[in-house]
C-alpha cells in the first residue's frame, strides 16, 4: 500500500520529536520544554520551542535536532562550533558531551571545537581528554602553523 505524503511526514516529525524530548531531558533533568519540528507540507516546515524564543534555546534546539539528526539518520559525522555552546548551560553541555561521546557506540563521529574546558568539572574534561584527537592553541599550535588573524607587519596586528 502506498502511503501518502502527508503519512511520511507526520511519521517523520513523530519520530524527530519524540527523540528530540528524549534529549532535552537528558540535558535538563528539571523537564524543560523541548524543541519541535512541524513538517507542514513538502516544502514547508516550522522548528521553534515553545514559549521560549530566547538566544540560548535557539543554540540549544539547533544542537538539539543535529544531535537527532545524527541519532536517527545514516549522517556519519557532526561538526559543532564553541560558538553554539557559549549560550548553553554548563549542565547542558556536560550533559551534551556524554552524548557525544556515547555516538561511538553508533560508529559516527562528533567534531566539536571546544573553549574554556577549565570552566567545567573534572569529569567534563576527562570525557574531553579521551576523545580528543587534535588540540590547537596560540604561540605555534595554531592549524598548519599559521595564526588567520595576524598581519605580516607589526602594525597589522
Amino acid at each position: 500500500m502506498k502511503r501518502s505524503t502527508e503519512d511520511i511526514l507526520l511519521d517523520l516529525e513523530v519520530k524527530i520529536n519524540s527523540k528530540m524530548r528524549e534529549v532535552n531531558n537528558i540535558l535538563y533533568p528539571d523537564i524543560r520544554k523541548a524543541p519541535q519540528i512541524n513538517l507542514n507540507a513538502h516544502n514547508s516546515y516550522s522548528f521553534y520551542t515553545p514559549d521560549d524564543d530566547g538566544t540560548g534555546t535557539k543554540f540549544k534546539g539547533m544542537i538539539v535536532f543535529d544531535l537527532v539528526m545524527l541519532y536517527l539518520t545514516n549522517l556519519p559525522a557532526l561538526a559543532h562550533d564553541s560558538l553554539l555552546l557559549s549560550n548553553v548551560s554548563y549542565q547542558a553541555t556536560e550533559a551534551l558531551l556524554k552524548l557525544y561521546d556515547q555516538s561511538r557506540s553508533l560508529n559516527k563521529q562528533v567534531f566539536l571545537a571546544f573553549d574554556k574546558a577549565s570552566s567545567y568539572s573534572p569529569d567534563a574534561n576527562q570525557l574531553l581528554s579521551e576523545n580528543t584527537v587534535l588540540r590547537l592553541s596560540s604561540n605555534g599550535n595554531e592549524l598548519y602553523g599559521i595564526s588567520w588573524n595576524k598581519g605580516e607587519n607589526s602594525d597589522e596586528i
